[in-house]
């Protein structure tokens, strides 16, 4: 399914479901949209054979609609999270890796000021919570957000900031994504040379 975004409006919440399998999956986002009024954002196969439902909606319907795809698939669940009050730069990072304007601007992506914090996570949720956890932490900028694809199922972000700002933003990725037992890799480069990474 193709993603459908509102580019007037972000979301009150945002859900997301990592499910074993596209049968599961199916019958997760059928139990989802009658459980609740949510609008289903988008759905795709990624590596690793994960069937990926991103959910919209109030977060009271969002949080109702993925408790209720959880029950129906059980087991069949690999991961999920329930993000309120999303960040406005998050929510657009998803939609085509950037390719929509980010808080209004019409901008590229800004390229690396200053220091830079990298996170790479074991689950695509794991990555969504982390990631608006680390916007909302401190004044950072999201350089990019990789989900699933072509990573074996594991996701990584990547911000930059001062770097009092990126360590407070790095902190709390980590927190997060440590706390649900979903935390890969991370760092923090002080002075970031761009050169290397002519994508930023």
């Amino acid at each position: 399914m193709k993603f459908r975004m509102k580019r007037e409006l972000v979301p009150s919440a945002l859900g997301f479901l990592e499910i074993k399998g596209a049968a599961d999956g199916a019958a997760a986002v059928d139990t989802a949209v009658k459980a609740a009024l949510v609008e289903v954002l988008e759905t795709k196969i990624v590596c690793s054979g994960k069937f990926t439902v991103l959910l919209a909606g109030q977060t009271a319907a969002v949080e109702t609609a993925v408790a209720a795809a959880k029950k129906e698939v059980g087991p069949s669940i690999y991961d999920w999270c329930v993000i309120g009050r999303v960040h406005p730069s998050l929510y657009w990072a998803l939609h085509g890796q950037f390719s929509a304007p980010r808080e209004g601007q019409g901008k590229a992506v800004s390229r690396p000021r200053g220091a830079v914090g990298i996170v790479e996570t074991l689950s695509m949720a794991a990555g969504l919570e982390a990631a608006d956890a680390a916007l909302k932490a401190a004044r950072v900028t999201l350089l990019e957000l990789r989900m699933g694809y072509a990573l074996g199922g594991r996701s990584y972000f990547a911000f930059t900031g001062t770097t009092g700002d990126v360590k407070a933003a790095l902190d709390r990725a980590v927190q997060v994504a440590s706390e649900r037992g979903g935390l890969g890799t991370s760092c923090l480069i002080p002075q970031f040379n761009a050169a290397g990474f002519p994508f930023w």
